[in-house]
C-alpha cells in the first residue's frame, strides 16, 4: 500500500497557522495521486521559505526516489487562495516524479527531462483537469522553431537544463515544459494511454513524438 509520511520542519512555528491546511490538501492530493500511480513510500518534507513562485506561493522538488521537498510562502496571499488547487496540482506533479523515480527515474538528457515534465503535467491534469499551467502554454508554432534542436540535443547529457526549461537570450522562457506537453499529448493521443499508465515507460517510446509537434 502506498505510504507518505509527512515532515514539517517548522521548529520557530511560522507554518503553525497553516499546519492543518497544508497536511489536508496534501494528503488528499496523495490519496488522488497514489491511487493512480505505482506508489512506493515516500517522505515529504514541507517548509517555509521565500524561494517559490511568485504567482504560486510554493514550489516543488523530486530529486530522488521516495522524497519530495515542498516549499511554502506563508506571506504569500496566493498560496492560501490556492485558485484552481494549485498547491494539490503541484504536490502531484512531484508525485509522478517520485512513481518515475522508482522506473526509469526522471532521466539525465533532454530527451528523458522533456518526458519526464510532460508526464508529470499531464498527471496534474488527468486528476484535477482545469487549466494549464503558465509554463505549458508556450505556442506551438513557437515549440516547432526549437524541435530541430531538441533532435539533436534528444540523448545528449551534457544539455543544458537551466537553458531549455527556464529560458535565456537564446531559449524562450519554458520552451522544455511546454515541448514535454506537446510531445506526450501526441503519444497520449496516438496510444490511447494516460500519463498514470505511462509513468514507467522509456522516453525512447516518446521521440516520435517530438516531429510530430
Amino acid at each position: 500500500m502506498s505510504r507518505m509520511n509527512l515532515h514539517f520542519l517548522d521548529a520557530r512555528g511560522v507554518l503553525s497557522d497553516l499546519r492543518d491546511w497544508l497536511d489536508d490538501r496534501l494528503s488528499d492530493a496523495f490519496d488522488k495521486g497514489s491511487a493512480l500511480l505505482r506508489m512506493e513510500p515516500v517522505d515529504v518534507v514541507v517548509k517555509a521559505g521565500a524561494r517559490v513562485l511568485p504567482e504560486k506561493g510554493h514550489v516543488g522538488y523530486a530529486p530522488e526516489p521516495g522524497l519530495i521537498y515542498v516549499t511554502v510562502d506563508p506571506a504569500n496571499p496566493v498560496l492560501a487562495a490556492n485558485a484552481n488547487a494549485s498547491l494539490e496540482r503541484m504536490f502531484v506533479h512531484e508525485l509522478h516524479h517520485a512513481a518515475r523515480w522508482d522506473g526509469p527515474g526522471y532521466g539525465n538528457s533532454l530527451g528523458e527531462a522533456l518526458v519526464s515534465e510532460g508526464l508529470a503535467g499531464h498527471f496534474a491534469q488527468e486528476i484535477y483537469g482545469g487549466p494549464l499551467e503558465p509554463w505549458e502554454r508556450l505556442p506551438r508554432d513557437q515549440i516547432r522553431k526549437y524541435v530541430m534542436h531538441a533532435a539533436g540535443e534528444w540523448d545528449s547529457r551534457s544539455y543544458d537544463h537551466e537553458a531549455w526549461f527556464f529560458g535565456t537570450a537564446d531559449f524562450p522562457g519554458q520552451l522544455g515544459y511546454s515541448m514535454g506537453f506537446q510531445l506526450v499529448a501526441d503519444h497520449m493521443m496516438r496510444t490511447g494511454q494516460r500519463s498514470s499508465a505511462l509513468v514507467h515507460e522509456a522516453a525512447s517510446a516518446f521521440r516520435s513524438s517530438l516531429d510530430q509537434i
